[in-house]
């Protein structure tokens, strides 16, 4: 019995025995291992990150989705603002340009009542009128009707003049004024002074600053050498 206790104790202690020595001959084996091969430890550092190391990739992963996100949401902003823009252009080319163009029609209607150009066309017949009728008086017989048919054309005369018209009527010689008059017929003559001057004025002109209401007809005399010379 003695000796079969003492062999199981021998049994355990050559047991524990071989265990320590693995242990420490491990331990050495790495340690031996870790100095030859430096490069060895670094990557086992890295295979067992530590904590500190763990907060920082975390914190940067969560920096770039969150870019990516405000990225995405500034390109979806950028598309919307382009749709309302090209939007706002139909708008205006369909409304707004029309609207535009009827203010600037009547902008200009305003300039012309300023410069008094509205009544132009009111002017124009009234001086047209008075312009092919007032010849008619002379062949008016009776006195009566004859004097107030004058004062009526003095009366449409007034009237022009009131609004700021002036009256053109050439007389024989006057030199032809280019901007209100017509000519209707050209005469020859050996006079050469006389060229490009009235012979005679048909009806009277009026006009308001530089605008023409209505042309006087005139008849002009042009100079002609070979009139000249069959007079001779």
């Amino acid at each position: 019995m003695d000796e079969t206790k003492k062999s199981d104790e021998n049994v355990e202690f050559d047991k524990a025995t071989l265990e320590v020595n693995y242990q420490e001959t491990g331990a050495k084996s790495e340690q031996a291992i870790e100095n030859e091969d430096p490069m060895l430890a670094q990557d086992k550092s890295i295979e067992s990150p530590t904590e500190e190391n763990l907060y920082t990739i975390n914190t940067i992963k969560t920096g770039i989705d969150q870019l990516g996100r405000e990225v995405k949401a500034i390109t979806e902003s950028s598309n919307k603002t382009a749709v309302e823009i090209r939007e706002m252009h139909k708008l205006y080319h369909n409304e707004f340009a029309n609207r535009l163009k009827s203010m600037q029609d009547e902008l200009e209607r305003y300039r012309e009542i300023d410069k008094g150009k509205v009544f132009d066309g009111i002017l124009a017949e009234v001086a047209k009128l008075y312009s092919d009728n007032v010849t008619i008086v002379d062949d008016i017989a009776d006195e009566k009707i004859k004097k107030r048919f004058h004062y009526m054309f003095l009366d449409m005369l007034q009237i022009l003049e009131n609004n700021g018209v002036f009256k053109q009527e050439s007389k024989q010689g006057d030199k032809r004024n280019t901007r209100h008059c017509q000519v209707i017929e050209r005469i020859s003559t050996n006079d050469q002074t006389a060229h490009d001057t009235v012979a005679k004025s048909v009806n009277a002109g009026f006009y308001i600053e530089n605008r023409t209401l209505v042309k006087e007809m005139v008849h002009i005399f042009i100079y002609d050498e070979k009139s000249e010379s069959k007079e001779e």
